[in-house]
C-alpha cells in the first residue's frame, strides 16, 4: 500500500467520522446500528472501488484505525468529552467496528471464493440485509416524517466533572453568583448545550448569522437573540433572566427551565446533581 492509499484511509475516516456525527445528532441511534451503519459504509465504498478500478480495498478496515483517532480528537479538544469514559464504552465500540470490519475485508471484500456461500449469492443476502436494515432504521426514526424524537444520550458522570472543571477554569470569572446553586445551574445549562452545539457547531452558527441575521441561538449558552453575542455574553445573559425569576426560599431547579422539554429538563438536573456534590 502505498502513499495515496494511506491518505486514501486518513481521508474516508474523516468523512466516515463526520457522516456518522451528522446521523447519530438527528436520528436517535444505538452503538450497534453505529456499528453497523459504518460497515454499510464501507461496503459502498469498495464496491465504488472495485467499479472504478481503485486500487484501495485490500485494508479497507483501516478507515475505522483512522475514523478512532478522528473521534478522539474531536472528543478531546473540540467538544471536551472524555472519550475514554468507562460509561460511554467508546472504545469498546472501536475495537469491536475494527475487528468486525477486519473478518468483511478479508473473507468478503478481498477472498469472497473462501466464503461458505459464492460470491454472487453472498453479494445478493449482504445486500438485502443492507436493504432490511436501512428500512428499519428509516422507520423506526421516522426519517420521511417531518417531526423526529431527539433521545439525549447522557454523558457519563467523569465525563461531566471534567466538563465542569474545564468551563470551571475559564467561565470562573463570570460565574460568581452569591447563590451556589444558580452557579450550579448556570453551570449544568452551560454543560448541556455544550454537549448538543460544540465549539465548531457555534462557530458556524456565528458565520450563518453574520450572513444572514434574523433570531437565532448563538453562544455556549444557545440563548435566542436577534444580535451577535459572544459565549461570555451568552452566560451573563442567562445570569440575569435567573435573577429576574430568582424566588425567596426553597432553590427549585425548575423554576427555571421552563423553556426546556421534559426530557432535557431531567438531563440538566442530571448533570445539577453530579456537579453539586463535586
Amino acid at each position: 500500500m502505498g502513499l495515496f492509499g494511506w491518505i486514501f484511509y486518513i481521508i474516508l475516516g474523516i468523512v466516515f467520522f463526520v457522516l456518522l456525527t451528522i446521523i447519530q445528532s438527528k436520528y436517535s441511534i444505538t452503538k450497534l446500528e453505529k456499528l453497523v451503519i459504518s460497515l454499510i459504509f464501507m461496503m459502498i465504498t469498495s464496491g465504488i472501488c472495485y467499479k472504478y478500478a481503485i486500487n484501495c480495498c485490500d485494508n479497507i478496515f483501516l478507515v475505522f484505525v483512522f475514523m478512532l483517532i478522528t473521534d478522539v480528537i474531536y472528543s478531546s479538544y473540540f467538544v471536551e468529552k472524555d472519550f475514554f469514559d468507562r460509561n460511554e464504552k467508546n472504545l469498546l465500540y472501536y475495537v469491536t467496528l475494527i475487528v468486525i470490519a477486519f473478518f468483511i475485508n478479508q473473507e468478503f471484500i478481498n477472498q469472497v471464493s473462501k466464503v461458505f456461500l459464492t460470491g454472487e449469492d453472498l453479494r445478493i443476502v449482504l445486500w438485502l440485509l443492507v436493504i432490511i436494515f436501512i428500512y428499519n432504521f428509516c422507520s423506526n426514526n421516522k426519517v420521511f416524517s417531518n417531526t423526529t424524537f431527539e433521545k439525549e444520550r447522557r454523558m457519563g458522570k467523569e465525563t461531566i466533572l471534567i466538563n465542569y472543571t474545564k468551563l470551571r477554569y475559564r467561565y470562573g470569572d463570570i460565574c460568581n453568583h452569591k447563590n451556589k446553586d444558580v452557579n450550579n445551574l448556570v453551570y449544568s445549562i452551560m454543560i448541556f448545550e455544550n454537549n448538543r452545539r460544540g465549539k465548531i457547531l457555534r462557530n458556524y452558527d456565528y458565520f450563518l448569522f453574520k450572513i444572514n441575521g434574523g433570531k437565532k441561538k448563538l453562544g455556549i449558552m444557545q440563548v435566542n437573540t436577534n444580535k451577535f453575542i459572544t459565549d461570555k455574553e451568552s452566560i451573563e445573559l442567562v445570569y440575569k433572566k435567573i435573577d429576574s425569576k430568582l424566588k425567596k426560599g426553597k432553590f427549585n431547579i425548575k423554576d427555571y427551565l421552563k423553556d426546556y422539554k421534559k426530557e432535557e429538563i431531567e438531563y440538566i438536573e442530571y448533570i445539577f446533581d453530579t456537579i453539586k456534590k463535586f
